[in-house]
C-alpha cells in the first residue's frame, strides 16, 4: 500500500462519524434538503424518545428509564453491569446517566434501528405505521401524531 492510499483511508475513517450529520452533497447524488431532512429526523426522533423516558426530567437517562426504555423497544431486561458498562463507553457517568448525546450515539451505533424504536414507543400516536401507509400508498412524509393530529412533516 503507497503512503498516499494509507493516508486517503485514515481521512476516510477520520471522518466516518463526521458524515452521517453533515450536508455537504458536493460529492453525491443526495441533495442539501435530503441530508438535512435526515438529521433533523433523527435528531428529534431521538429527542423526542430521550423526554419521553426522562421521567425525572434532569436531561440524563438515569438506570430504571434506561431499562425502562430497554425493555419498551427489544423486550429485554437491562443488566446492571452493561448499564455501567454503556455508560463507561459513552463517557456519561453511571451515577446520572445516559445523556442526550449518548443516545444520539447509541442510535447512530450499527445494528441499532431509530425508526423502529420510535414507531415501537410512538406507535400509537402516529397514525398508521410505515408498513401500513406505504400499502396504501399513503407515504406522503406527512405524520400525524397525537389526537388533535399535530402535523410533523418530514
Amino acid at each position: 500500500m503507497t503512503d498516499k492510499t494509507k493516508q486517503q483511508e485514515e481521512e476516510s475513517g477520520e471522518n466516518i462519524g463526521n458524515s452521517l450529520f453533515t450536508t455537504d452533497t458536493s460529492s453525491s447524488n443526495t441533495s442539501a434538503d435530503d441530508m438535512t431532512s435526515f438529521a433533523e429526523q433523527f435528531i428529534d426522533k431521538t429527542r423526542a424518545i430521550h423526554e419521553h423516558f426522562d421521567k425525572n426530567k434532569d436531561g440524563f437517562l438515569n438506570f430504571d428509564e434506561l431499562s425502562s426504555l430497554q425493555l419498551c423497544t427489544s423486550g429485554e431486561i437491562l443488566d446492571g453491569n452493561m448499564y455501567q458498562a454503556l455508560c463507561q463507553g459513552l463517557g456519561c457517568q453511571p451515577n446520572k446517566g445516559l445523556s442526550l448525546d449518548g443516545l444520539k450515539l447509541t442510535y447512530a451505533s450499527e445494528g441499532t434501528n431509530l425508526d423502529e424504536d420510535y414507531e415501537k414507543i410512538f406507535g400509537d400516536k402516529v397514525k398508521g405505521s410505515t408498513k401500513e401507509r406505504k400499502a396504501k400508498g399513503d407515504d406522503d412524509g406527512v405524520y400525524e401524531v397525537g389526537e388533535d393530529g399535530v402535523d410533523i412533516s418530514l
